[in-house]
């Protein structure tokens, strides 16, 4: 089966958009307005193709939105709004489609993060007006809003953290600091309000950190270096030991995105000299990985990678026309083999 052709969602955007998949498995895709700063969002639709976009409502962004599906099977989209503060419209119901939602914290500093914990309820981090990291979370699996915090886990950020779920169901976040470093803060324990202290991991990183996870449960950032190339650190093992970090080559403008292919493998995209590249682990849970592909030309921001029901990889990005586009495998085939865009 060959690959399908990098197409435009349409629309007019600034920033980068994000993505979460439905309970169905239709992906949505959620974009800032380059005209009027409010959230709109697009959706595949059962026959093929995408929706039309939607507006979601009055309340303006002042940066990039972030989505995910948490245990109550309904995507939750999180942004800071003009005034500064978190918001939070979730799907009122499944597969459907979205309400006001509510404030979860007044006065953020950063694009806020959300994460997983072990038992579904979903937590969002972000870089406060003091530079620290604070944290809200919900307090049930039902979806309806019940949210506590905010609260302060410490540090000090230079940007947006990253968060994932490790393999003994602890959420772990990472940052860059004002130092340069890298810095990781975890749960003790699965579901616990209790959190160790920040540790740095890595001196002098060059961007904010991702996340990804590996077959085997272990955790892999990866980073923009110093040097402008990608970097990664996987874990060693389950808990708390780390690999050496180590230079995957290329040449990074922004942050790179990850996922993991329907044959398990890692699959690292980002934007380089206008362009976007794929690389990919050559063995599941492996260090080897492949030389650079590139996949599409001349787009206008970072990279966000989504799998759909089907499984396969979907990229979307912002075009330098400022629509979002997007790129997808087809059905049954590995992390490879793109078409490149005209």
């Amino acid at each position: 089966m060959s690959w399908g052709p990098v197409a435009s969602l349409g629309g007019q955007l600034t920033g980068n958009p994000a993505v979460a998949p439905s309970s169905d498995g239709r992906l949505e895709v959620f974009a800032r307005g380059r005209a009027d700063n409010a959230l709109a969002t697009c959706h595949q639709q059962t026959w093929g193709g995408w929706s039309q976009w939607e507006n979601l409502g009055a309340a303006t962004l002042s940066g990039d939105p972030s989505a995910l599906r948490t245990a109550a099977r309904r995507i939750g989209v999180f942004f800071r709004n003009g005034q500064g503060n978190l918001e939070h419209p979730w799907q009122t119901v499944i597969n459907g489609g979205y309400g006001p939602g509510k404030t979860l914290a007044n006065n953020i500093g950063g694009d806020p993060v959300p994460g997983l914990n072990a038992d579904g309820r979903p937590e969002a981090f972000f870089r406060g007006t003091d530079n620290a990291l604070w944290h809200v979370w919900e307090t049930t699996k039902s979806g309806y809003g019940n949210w506590t915090g905010p609260v302060s886990l410490g540090g000090t950020l230079s940007g947006d953290p990253a968060v994932a779920t490790d393999a003994r169901g602890r959420l772990q976040v990472f940052f860059r600091g004002t130092d340069g470093h890298l810095w990781v803060v975890r749960q003790r324990d699965a579901n616990t309000n209790a959190w160790e202290s920040p540790r740095s991991i890595v001196h002098n990183i060059g961007g904010d950190p991702v996340i990804a996870t590996n077959a085997d449960g272990r955790l892999e950032v990866f980073f923009r270096g110093t040097d402008n190339a990608l970097w990664h650190l996987p874990q060693t093992d389950d808990y708390n030991a780390w690999a050496t970090p180590t230079s995957l080559g290329g040449t990074l403008t922004g942050n790179p995105a990850i996922a993991r292919a329907a044959d398990a493998r890692l699959a690292v995209f980002h934007w380089g000299s206008g362009h976007l590249w794929v690389n990919e682990q050559s063995v599941v849970n492996g260090t080897d990985w492949s030389s650079y592909e590139q996949i599409a030309q001349n787009i206008g921001g970072e990279p966000v990678v989504e799998a759909d029901g089907h499984g396969r990889l979907n990229v979307f990005f912002h075009g330098t026309d400022h629509a979002v586009w997007h790129i997808a495998q087809m059905f049954g085939q590995p992390a490879a083999g793109y078409a490149i865009s005209p």
